[in-house]
């Protein structure tokens, strides 16, 4: 009998061994079992964490810059620096609760730490706004044109757009409080001045014998549209410290770049896992209607994760250049372009370590768990479109362990804030050769356990 042919009963065994595959329970539960936990882990990590970020804010980062020089009023009381009880009220009501980091800063170092995306907010009291509010006091009982005091807070958008309106919406009423605080205070002081003047004033023309009726007519009176200014003197003007540039996606630009290279990371990784398991004999790959799969050549399964992971750290040097090179012609800025194209292609290098290392771990499994650890659990974490002060306190327990949160804080450093070290570029560059040490160290460590227990990796069939 021919080595190729079937004996009857083999041939009427096989659509029977087919149809109890289909109908065999492990067959469609597992890949159910994986789109729900991709369904109902992606939604529960994203959705769950960014969906309330006011609700979150711990520590947020806001300065105030008291430049107040103080005034004497008119009638020559002791001298105010109103722009210091403003600042005192702030701290005072900031202090009552952790979520936000009031910092009381020299104009100099507001500036610096807006350049840095240290601080997303900085209100500014200026030299003359005690002397503008007690104006108003003097101006309201006379000819005198007075200036309406005014404060600016000046946002951080290339920190984050949704992290400037988190700013504004814990400032706000901040400033309204200072401004229904001090329009008491001066009104106060105009109904006493008002009284004062108007005491004089009859003492005056008392002497002169003028009748009282003329007396109540010519008597100092605050009118209308003074009184309604004395009651919310403050005016308040909200603007950027420095609006992104053209191309940056309104400050978005280096989370959605990073977002980019995660995803070239991922799918780089996987594709790449296939192919050279298919060259090595471990698994076939098919491409159209071919199925490719090399000699079982059983290699140890440390050295298969160096071979997966060293193809990406080499090809990931022409890919980064590409990257940035359509980037630029899209019309996407990129300077210092040195620094960006190491951040580049670090950022691919990382992804790749993590998401190479759980598959050598894991199997087939660890692509799950890579869109889980490093999409679900990493968008959300990586401060880009939530800033970290604003988010649940899991992911701000995480997001140090997070490639993306590195990679964006390392690249934002190098797009917006001049490739200053202490802007983030040192700290994500750092955070990203530590998840690379530990995700190749763990790989290595438990390839070698692997082989050691189960032997060498082998191409073999599994019966359902």
């Amino acid at each position: 009998m021919p080595a190729h042919s079937e004996t009857p009963r083999q041939r009427e065994s096989r659509p029977a061994a087919r149809s109890g595959t289909y109908a065999s329970p492990r067959f469609w539960l597992l890949p159910l079992l994986v789109l729900l936990l991709l369904g109902g882990a992606g939604t529960a990590l994203y959705i769950g964490g960014l969906g309330s970020p006011g609700d979150h804010l711990k520590h947020f980062p806001v300065a105030v810059v008291n430049e107040d020089r103080g005034a004497t009023p008119a009638d020559g009381g002791s001298p105010q620096n109103l722009g210091r009880n403003i600042t005192d009220q702030m701290q005072q009501g900031f202090s009552e609760s952790d979520e936000i980091d009031l910092r009381v800063l020299s104009p100099d170092e507001a500036e610096e730490q807006l350049r840095k995306g240290q601080i997303h907010a900085a209100v500014l009291i200026p030299e003359s706004f005690s002397a503008d509010a007690l104006g108003l006091v003097s101006g309201a009982l006379s000819d005198t044109e007075a200036t309406q005091p005014s404060i600016t807070v000046y946002t951080n958008p290339q920190a984050g757009p949704l992290a400037s309106s988190l700013a504004t919406s814990a400032v706000d009423p901040a400033l309204e409080r200072a401004n229904t605080g001090l329009g008491e205070q001066l009104t106060s002081a105009a109904q006493a001045a008002q009284g004062e003047a108007r005491a004089e004033q009859q003492r005056e023309l008392g002497e002169l014998g003028l009748p009282a009726q003329v007396q109540q007519q010519v008597a100092p009176t605050v009118d209308g549209t003074s009184a309604d200014l004395l009651r919310a003197p403050i005016s308040v003007t909200t603007t950027a410290y420095e609006t992104p540039p053209e191309g940056t996606a309104l400050g978005m630009g280096a989370f959605f770049y990073s977002v980019l290279l995660m995803v070239v990371g991922v799918s780089g990784s996987v594709a790449i896992h296939f192919l050279v398991d298919s060259r090595l004999g471990v698994a076939p790959v098919e491409m159209g209607p071919r199925f490719a799969l090399g000699p079982r050549l059983q290699p140890a399964r440390w050295k298969t994760y160096l071979i997966k992971w060293g193809i990406v750290v080499l090809g990931a040097l022409p890919t980064a250049g590409l990257m940035m090179w359509v980037a630029s012609a899209v019309g996407m800025p990129i300077p210092h372009g040195g620094w960006f194209f190491l951040t580049t292609w670090l950022s691919i290098v990382t992804v790749s370590a993590v998401t190479t290392a759980l598959i050598t771990l894991f199997g087939s499994i660890g692509m799950v768990l890579s869109l889980i650890y490093v999409v679900f659990m990493g968008l959300p974490a990586a401060s880009g479109v939530v800033p970290l002060e604003a988010l649940p306190g899991f992911f701000t327990f995480i997001a140090r362990a997070e490639p993306l949160y590195h990679m964006t804080t390392a690249n934002r450093a190098v797009l917006y804030f001049d490739a200053q070290a202490d802007a983030g570029l040192q700290s994500g560059i750092i955070g990203m050769l530590i998840l690379i040490l530990i995700a190749v160290a763990l790989a290595l460590v438990f390839a070698v356990l692997y082989d050691r227990m189960f032997g060498r990796r082998k191409a073999e069939l599994v019966p359902a």
